[in-house]
């Protein structure tokens, strides 16, 4: 039997004092690095070793299975404790149990299905159709977006309200109808789903809520600042009674708003659940004091938060490094040149490091510096840049221009971007092509020869055709950063992307000017070793050891690439924080409100604190955007965080060569470029670190914090805040 202090014996005085406090409303603000984990599996063990509780009375609810399966283990190899009836598990697990034993009271059977996000796509792509709706209109993904966080906010199709007299509501409300209905109707479920009709039940079958109030005399909620308004409903239903909730979780870190969490579930805990006894755990086991220090300083500036600050035993630490570099080329050198340093001098390993950044698009500088110096990494939580989708369907049409007999590449592009060269049509000109035992490309250019396709369908093979052809054309005389801009230009690939999906496609349509910053920097380099413009077969020689990502390593000894919202939950000896600027970090479209600047910060708070022995920090000048350079600014989070916290070094241009010390006072450039704001007027020519030049329209406010309407040379229309701009 475990013992009281085999349990207390290794935790501190805030942890001890977490585990102990069983009864009622308790909140822990659990600081990064506070150790959460150990709090919630002891105080688990606490409730069935010495309260007596019976373990399936207790309901434990986590984020992921990952930490589901964690403290599972720790519960049998710490103290001996079977997890057999003990309810932990996800939202979604919880739910799904839930659901399947009342299933009387539903509109489907126990035996339901629960469809993926590809299920999901595939049958509103149906419903869609069936509609005979536009699907450029109204394409699945967005769709799917927005009925998912109408579901998120408990709201069903019986209940979505309709905007006024807006079509696109209204089509959105029948659509959402007809999807639901489809669902249902496959005694299938959806994700959200899962946590809408477990609100929904507890809400309107008071038996059934009375039942597992009755039931969960103990509940615990990990990471609650994630939590949504379905996730706050069930958790306060199910506490209603006997308010024994405890609910671990850091205002600090909350990051997912984009996803539907709602930091007002932390912020108003206490005003939801009276007499709530709030724990701060502040003492961090992972980074040093230094670090600490600047991370404290950094958050403070945020205005909704429970206040509080992170201290360590450690010891102070190396200060951070703090790096200003040319531009994003030399970034990705300098960060392979101290990953090495790292390597050599220090005995790392590559697994002991990771490189942050705040958009996916930022990872293909590194990725190719680390393919020519060979540093084996993985892109966690997402895939290698010129593995994703958007980039290997541009990279089929370079390979189809070059190579016409790539029958495989030519088939992922026959039909992308819709030309309606559906499955029934290839299957038919591969048949041809069989027949006449030519290549697929050949076939096309054959394709008058065949009898077993209509007109309409020839008249698009023969288009498609004549599209290759044409880049064909180009390919012979064109270098290839030109080229593929006029690929992307013909395709339309980035109003594709943009108006396909809701928050994915603006990603994508990134990725691509990613892409074409790639093109533009090879032109470069290759102008300047071989004083003539490259060609495509050229770039595509040099792409292929970049491309084929399964020639690197594969051992679990490699350097971890990862956004900064990726980075939650993590730890590493080393970490880069990478691309700290203005326009990136704060992200140029979080700069409508407060509110999205101090989820901004937070995302920083989040990145700093995963180092556990040192932090090094960088920015470039400038970066390339689409096909030019764009100026930047050090992230105006660098200047709400002491100097002295810092070891600043200025690459040079001659790189190699580091200038450190007080050289260069962030704070002071950015003040002295704030001041410069009250100029602005209407008229005014200005630059965007994203959008590029444009002519003010009309200013709204005073100050840096001023909004501005801008007219972009390149046909966009934007309100963006003063402080994002500068005059030209």
């Amino acid at each position: 039997m475990i013992t009281k202090n085999q349990i207390l014996s290794t935790l501190n005085d805030k942890q001890r004092e977490a585990v102990l406090c069983t009864e009622g409303p308790v909140l822990i603000l659990a600081g990064a690095g506070s150790g959460k984990t150990r709090c919630i599996v002891h105080r688990i063990a606490y409730l069935i070793s010495e309260k007596k509780v019976n373990p399936q009375n207790i309901l434990a609810v986590t984020f992921t299975n990952k930490a589901a399966n964690e403290m599972k283990e720790r519960l049998k190899n710490y103290f001996h404790i079977s997890t057999y009836s003990l309810w932990l598990g996800t939202f979604h697990s919880i739910c799904a149990r839930i659901l399947r034993a009342e299933s009387k009271f539903l509109p489907f059977s126990s035996n339901f299905t629960i469809f993926d996000d590809d299920d999901q796509k595939r049958i509103m792509k149906n419903v869609i159709k069936k509609m005979d709706i536009s699907d450029t209109n109204f394409p699945a993904k967005k769709v799917l977006e927005i009925i998912s966080l109408q579901k998120n906010n408990l709201v069903d199709y019986k209940n979505f309200v309709v905007n006024g007299d807006s079509y696109y509501s209204k089509v959105i409300g029948q659509i959402f109808e007809n999807y639901q209905k489809y669902l249902l109707e496959n005694n299938g479920l959806d994700f959200d789903d899962l946590l809408l009709y477990t609100v929904l039940l507890f809400e309107k079958y008071p038996e059934v809520l009375k039942k597992y109030q009755q039931k969960f005399h103990y509940i615990l909620i990990d990471e609650y600042q994630d939590t949504n308004l379905a996730q706050y409903q069930m958790a306060y239903l199910l506490s209603k009674s006997h308010k024994n909730i405890c609910v671990v979780g850091d205002d600090d870190q909350s990051i997912y708003t984009w996803r539907g969490a709602d930091i007002r579930n932390i912020l108003s805990f206490e005003n939801n659940f009276k007499n709530t006894k709030i724990i701060r755990m502040t003492q961090n086991y992972r980074s040093p004091q230094l670090v600490l220090y600047a991370a404290n300083e950094l958050i403070a500036n945020n205005k909704s938060r429970h206040p509080k600050e992170l201290w360590t035993a450690k010891g102070m630490g190396k200060k951070i490094n703090l790096y200003e570099v040319q531009n994003g080329k030399y970034e990705a050198i300098l960060i392979s040149k101290k990953i090495r340093n790292l390597i050599e001098y220090n005995k790392a390993n590559y697994k002991e490091i990771a490189i942050f950044y705040r958009t996916n698009a930022q990872s293909r500088e590194f990725e190719t510096q680390f393919i020519n110096e060979q540093i084996p990494y993985q892109v966690v939580g997402g895939i290698n840049f010129y593995q994703r989708k958007e980039i290997k369907d541009i990279l089929a049409y370079l390979r189809v221009i070059v190579n016409p007999n790539d029958n495989e590449s030519l088939l992922r592009i026959i039909n992308f971007p819709k030309r309606e060269i559906g499955k029934a049509t290839q299957s038919k000109l591969l048949d041809f092509a069989s027949q006449k035992k030519i290549h697929l490309y050949n076939a096309l250019q054959e394709i008058d020869e065949t009898s077993n396709l209509n007109h309409s369908f020839l008249k698009k093979l023969k288009s498609f055709y004549s599209i290759l052809e044409k880049f064909k054309t180009k390919a012979e005389t064109e270098p290839v950063n030109n080229l593929v801009k006029e690929i992307v230009e013909e395709l339309n690939l980035l109003d594709f992307y943009k108006n396909e999906e809701l928050i994915k496609g603006e990603t994508r349509a990134d990725n691509i000017k990613e892409f074409i910053a790639g093109t533009e920097e090879f032109t470069e380099n290759y102008i300047n070793e071989f004083e003539t413009e490259p060609r495509l077969s050229e770039y595509l020689q040099n792409i292929s050891l970049i491309a084929d990502i399964d020639r690197t390593d594969k051992n679990d000894n490699i350097v971890s690439l990862m956004t900064m919202h990726n980075a939650k939950g993590l730890e590493f000896p080393y970490v880069f924080v990478v691309g700290v600027e203005d326009g990136l970090i704060p992200h140029s479209n979080s700069m409508e409100s407060t509110f999205q600047i101090e989820e901004e910060r937070r995302l920083l708070y989040v990145a700093m604190t995963r180092t556990i022995k040192e932090l090094t920090l960088s920015y470039a000048n400038s970066r390339r955007f689409f096909d030019s350079y764009i100026s930047n600014f050090p992230s105006r989070f660098l200047d709400e965080i002491d100097d002295k916290h810092f070891e600043k070094f200025i690459i040079t241009s001659e790189f190699g060569k580091e200038y450190s010390g007080d050289l260069y006072k962030t704070k002071k450039r950015k003040t002295d470029w704030k001041t410069k704001h009250h100029k602005l007027k209407v008229g005014q020519r200005i630059s965007h670190s994203k959008f590029g030049q444009g002519m003010i329209l009309s200013i709204r406010g005073d100050g840096d914090q001023a909004k501005l309407t801008i007219s972009f040379d390149n046909g966009d229309l934007k309100k963006v805040i003063s402080s994002f701009v500068k005059m030209v």
